[in-house]
């Protein structure tokens, strides 16, 4: 096995969605130490060695479906004894950082708890899957904000939550729209072009509240103590007025640019990785950064 076959196969392509890790910190005012930055990169090793083995383990379980899907069918499978080896390898590493180390938490038993039910059994429920992908996400984010003893706010909560949500349901109509599912008894996913309709009002309301969110945590930071009950003192800036409206007018067309070409099915890939690949998604970014940071 060479070098690029390996990474082939672990998709450490997608480690970049155990960033989220970092983002209690980044989002926080707690001043950036370097131990709490070894912490967070320590745990975003760990988190990637556990999801990079539940993703070998989600392809071997959907390896034959996959080969119908034009998403996954060039996905390289292990073998079933090298996958339980894996997985064994997993339990006996977690047990060692559980009883050796202090970067055992709940969160880490709870997203592999969460993976193995998905995998094995409610995977084919129709929206339960969607909010199961959901809450992969939200464990990554309570897993760096507990390494540091941080507390999430329900504005940071909310706001990821419903942007996760949109994310999920992107790469379900991707699925539909790219392998052309016209019915619901498919052999790849439990969804079709019948659902597209429900899936984009989901998109829309979620996206109503996401913005919604946006705006009066904005509205929070100008008045202070309107929306105690949903903030705390960690996640309270002093940014201006007008570096407010930027990010938020910055964030509202990137958010309607890409759910208006995943409904017009102009995304042909994978949506993590659209983003990873689209220039307009940086040039936003960097942009913002600016207007933010400088």
């Amino acid at each position: 096995m060479n070098h690029k076959f390996s990474l082939s196969i672990f998709r450490l392509e997608n480690s970049f969605k155990n960033l989220l890790i970092f983002f209690p910190l980044f989002f926080s005012r707690r001043e950036i130490l370097l131990d709490d930055v070894i912490s967070l990169l320590t745990g975003f090793i760990i988190f990637t060695i556990m999801a990079s083995i539940c993703y070998v383990t989600n392809d071997y379980t959907d390896r034959k479906k996959d080969k119908k899907n034009k998403l996954k069918s060039k996905n390289i499978v292990l073998q079933k004894e090298t996958v339980i080896l894996l997985n064994l390898l997993l339990f006996f590493i977690l047990t060692l950082i559980f009883q050796l180390t202090n970067f055992g938490n709940f969160y880490l038993i709870g997203y592999l708890s969460m993976f193995y039910l998905y995998n094995f059994f409610l995977k084919n429920f129709f929206l339960l899957d969607v909010m199961l992908l959901v809450s992969f996400y939200i464990l990554r984010l309570f897993y760096g904000a507990e390494l540091l003893d941080i507390t999430i706010s329900y504005w940071f909560l909310i706001f990821f939550g419903t942007l996760f949500l949109n994310l999920a349901l992107f790469k379900r109509m991707i699925q539909i729209l790219v392998n052309n599912l016209s019915k619901a008894k498919n052999n790849i996913i439990k969804y079709s072009v019948e659902n597209i309709s429900i899936i984009k009002k989901i998109i829309v309301a979620s996206t109503v509240i996401n913005f919604l969110t946006v705006f009066l945590y904005f509205f929070e930071l100008i008045q202070p103590e309107t929306f105690k009950f949903l903030s705390n003192q960690e996640t309270r800036y002093n940014y201006d007025l007008i570096s407010l409206i930027c990010v938020l007018l910055g964030y509202i067309f990137w958010t309607q640019r890409v759910t208006k070409l995943v409904f017009q099915g102009e995304i042909k890939y994978d949506i993590y990785t659209y983003i990873l690949t689209d220039k307009v998604t940086y040039l936003i970014f960097a942009i913002l950064s600016v207007i933010i940071f400088i």
